[in-house]
């Protein structure tokens, strides 16, 4: 029996095509109707419509009412899988404990999962004062600056996933109702940046920011967090820039321009 040649090159050309329209309409903003995407691949309608089928039964094609196609949420959904494989401690921590070094607070890295905000890394402040926080743990996203930093770039699908875990109190000032909440994520798209004001635990200020991947997906969040006095809320808008600057550099990292 012949041994194959490790540098034979194999193509299959349905999954050919399928990829090119797959980035062609990764692409696109507005979204491409099924002519627009032919004439671009120069692709036989038959062909790239049966595709385009396939796709949009696994939610990897959304179509919309007026007869354009975008990426769905599956790659949404996949994008957040690949990224969790990526080794935090040598990609994040640096600019974690940069971070932690230059505010002196407690630093947190988070990732959606599910409708809840997980912990993935917790960079210890420089004081004596510490939060019972650890990796691995998972809040619900309306309590913490972490997790309302990532809900105000989730799409509408996860948001609903979200509510549907129900809008915990944990303190008089948690945000307990949808429209408040919905509210308030458009002041942080506003800002930029989150507050945690007592929310999730009375004397405790946090202020967090978004990370983004390639795909302008949100991949998480970074926060510092300290005692309500230790951090006026005349402060807020300077560490609210310099979570801002440190998330940039970690979407970077990620791929994200």
């Amino acid at each position: 029996m012949s041994k194959v040649s490790e540098n034979v090159s194999y193509s299959v050309p349905a999954l050919e095509k399928s990829i090119s329209i797959i980035e062609c309409l990764a692409q696109s903003t507005d979204g491409l109707s099924l002519s627009a995407i032919c004439k671009k691949l120069d692709l036989p309608k038959t062909s790239v419509y049966a595709i385009l089928c396939t796709l949009e039964a696994h939610n990897y094609i959304r179509k919309n009412p007026g007869g354009t196609y975008n990426l769905g949420l599956s790659f949404y959904s996949l994008g957040m899988l690949s990224v969790r494989h990526i080794d935090s401690k040598q990609l994040f921590v640096p600019h974690l404990e940069a971070l932690r070094n230059e505010t002196t607070y407690t630093v947190h890295l988070c990732t959606y999962d599910n409708g809840e905000s997980v912990c993935l890394e917790k960079i210890e402040g420089l004081s004596t004062i510490r939060f019972l926080s650890y990796v691995g743990e998972r809040k619900l996203m309306n309590v913490s600056a972490c997790g309302k930093a990532m809900a105000a770039y989730l799409p509408e699908k996860e948001l609903q996933v979200m509510f549907s875990k129900g809008m915990l109190s944990l303190t008089p000032n948690s945000i307990n109702t949808e429209q408040a909440f919905r509210e308030h994520l458009e002041q942080i798209r506003q800002y930029g940046y989150s507050i945690d004001d007592e929310e999730g635990e009375m004397g405790v200020r946090c202020v967090g920011a978004p990370i983004f991947t390639e795909g302008h997906q949100v991949f998480g969040a970074i926060s510092v967090s300290t005692l309500k006095g230790n951090l006026p809320m005349q402060k807020i808008p300077e560490y609210g820039e310099k979570l801002i600057q440190t998330a940039k550099i970690i979407s970077a990292s990620l791929g994200y321009k």
